[in-house]
């Protein structure tokens, strides 16, 4: 019994989407990311930003090691060695685009937010805000090579005679395994083989 509920679960997981909730802000001069109403990162305050820091810290000691390693293996090698070509996988732009713009199983994609700006010239102010009416569209467009969007809703709010920004945005992706599996097999064939001249 326990073992058909797990095929059943895995049958699940393969054909029914799975929502994942993001949502950015930016309020007060603050920058918030949250996952599932969890904030991963905010840049006022935060255990977010201590294990960022520690992070590139880390990163920056393995830099330096990994320099002094190749600077030390090159004085130590003899001149007259021969060096081959080394052959080195790199991903193409230009592959990748294709390949996920001619993807016929996009996961789905909603976006709902709310954008308030203003700049002390009345004018300008209008003149921005009939520009700005053309985001939704324009994200549309970008976003439809990647995710089939269902429904992109952003409400924008001029606020005249002040110097105000700010912005949030929630977005739910539906996906399953078979998505998820099929983009990574996607991303594989676009890696091109090239060899590049030893250091």
């Amino acid at each position: 019994m326990p073992l058909i509920l797990f095929f059943i679960f895995l049958i699940l997981l393969f054909v029914f989407p799975i929502p994942l909730k993001i949502e950015i802000s930016f309020n007060n001069n603050v920058f918030n990311l949250k996952l599932f109403n969890s904030n991963i990162f905010s840049s006022n305050k935060g255990i977010e930003n201590k294990l960022l820091k520690k992070l590139v810290y880390r990163n920056k000691l393995d830099f330096k090691k990994e320099t002094t390693k190749k600077y030390k293996d090159k004085n130590s090698s003899n001149s007259w060695h021969i060096k081959k070509k080394k052959i080195v996988k790199k991903i193409s732009i230009k592959k990748l685009y294709n390949n996920i713009s001619c993807n016929k199983f996009k996961p789905l994609l909603k976006i709902k937010g709310h954008l308030n700006f203003g700049i002390e010239d009345a004018a300008y102010c209008a003149i921005l805000y009939g520009l700005m009416n053309n985001i939704p569209t324009l994200l549309r467009l970008i976003l439809d090579k990647v995710f089939i969007v269902k429904d992109i809703k952003l409400g924008i709010t001029p606020k005249f005679n002040t110097n105000i920004i700010s912005f949030g945005i929630t977005s739910i992706f539906y996906f399953n395994i078979a998505n998820i599996i099929y983009i990574l097999y996607l991303i594989s064939k676009s890696f091109e083989i090239k060899e590049v001249a030893p250091e």
